[in-house]
């Protein structure tokens, strides 16, 4: 009977020990996935204000045509103003846009300026435009991805700290 019965609390202990294993586990899972819903719904909220205070206005200052033209003038203007030779430079603009952003070019920016300038219409730019030497040496690129890369590098890690005190 002795031994039945140390077998009995062993079972027993052996029982506890498991049941106590198992609760761990359960719980430390529970930390885990409770810690990474709270992660993801963090970066869900960071990224739905970003698309409000970031790609929203982005998106429609340079749907705003006369915006648009006022960068092209000034980036043409100061593309080389100290230089009194002719450059030949490419503007890439949305297709959407060629009819009034080239007539603008051809009658104020061609004319008060110094430079050739072709201007090559792109289906796949949305906003913005692209400006660059006719050589095809480099473009730079003012298109409302750059400009949503560019706010969301320095707005990120604010709305952060202002949403959740921290990373």
């Amino acid at each position: 009977m002795s031994d039945a019965k140390k077998q009995a609390e062993q079972i027993i202990a052996q029982a506890k020990k498991e049941a106590e294993d198992f609760k761990k586990n359960v719980e430390t899972e529970v930390g885990i996935s409770t810690r990474q819903v709270v992660s993801s719904l963090k970066q869900d909220i960071s990224n739905l204000l970003e698309t409000k205070v970031i790609q929203t206005p982005i998106s429609d200052a340079l749907n705003d045509t006369e915006f648009i033209k006022s960068i092209i003038e000034v980036a043409v203007k100061n593309w080389n103003p100290n230089s009194t030779e002719k450059i030949a430079l490419n503007i890439i603009i949305p297709e959407k846009n060629e009819k009034e952003l080239k007539e603008f070019i051809s009658k104020k920016v061609m004319a008060s300026l110094n430079h050739k300038l072709e201007v090559v219409p792109d289906k796949n730019l949305k906003y913005g435009f692209k400006i660059g030497p006719k050589d095809g040496s480099y473009l730079i690129s003012f298109s409302d991805k750059d400009f949503e890369n560019l706010f969301r590098e320095y707005m990120r890690p604010r709305i952060v700290e202002m949403l959740f005190g921290g990373k």
